[in-house]
C-alpha cells in the first residue's frame, strides 16, 4: 500500500478539487485502510500462519526472542507511555496505515476504539496534510 504521506501529494497533484472534497477524499481513503485491515488482521495472521505450515515451518505462538532495534524501541516507548493515541497518531505518517492498523489490532483487543482513534488521526492528519498543500501552493 502507498503511504498516506505520498498519497495526499500526489493526489493534490493529479486532482483538481477545493480543500473540503479533497480532505473528504484523502481521509476516505485512509479511513478504508484502516476499516479493512482492522476487520481482516486476523485472517491475515491465519493465512500468515497457513503459509508457514505450508512451507514446512513449524508454526508456535510462543514468544519469541525479541530483537530491539532502535525503531522497535521508539514504537515500545511510544506506545507504554502514550498507548493508542500515541499509536494513532504516528500510524498514517511514519508507519504505514496497514502496519499501524494490524500493530494496533494485535495489541489493543477493543477494536471499536482501535476503529475509532486511527480514523480520527487519519481526518486530522488529512487536514494537516491538505492545510499545508493548499497553502503552499
Amino acid at each position: 500500500m502507498v503511504k498516506f504521506v505520498v498519497a495526499v501529494p500526489s493526489g493534490y497533484a493529479t486532482l483538481d478539487l477545493a480543500f473540503i472534497p479533497f480532505v473528504l477524499f484523502t481521509t476516505a481513503g485512509g479511513v478504508s485502510g484502516v476499516l479493512a485491515f482492522s476487520f481482516f488482521s486476523n485472517y491475515i495472521f491465519q493465512a500468515w500462519d497457513y503459509v508457514l505450515s505450508s512451507l514446512g515451518f513449524k508454526v508456535i505462538h510462543a514468544k519469541p526472542k525479541r530483537r530491539f532495534t532502535r525503531a522497535s524501541r521508539i514504537y515500545t516507548k511510544i506506545i507504554k507511555n502514550y498507548g493508542l493515541i500515541g499509536l494513532a497518531l504516528i500510524t498514517p505518517t511514519i508507519i504505514s496505515i496497514p502496519v499501524g492498523t494490524i500493530l494496533a489490532c494485535k495489541l489493543f483487543p477493543d477494536k471499536r476504539k482501535v476503529i475509532i482513534a486511527l480514523s480520527i488521526s487519519v481526518l486530522l492528519w488529512s487536514i494537516f496534510m491538505s492545510s499545508l498543500l493548499f497553502y503552499f501552493n
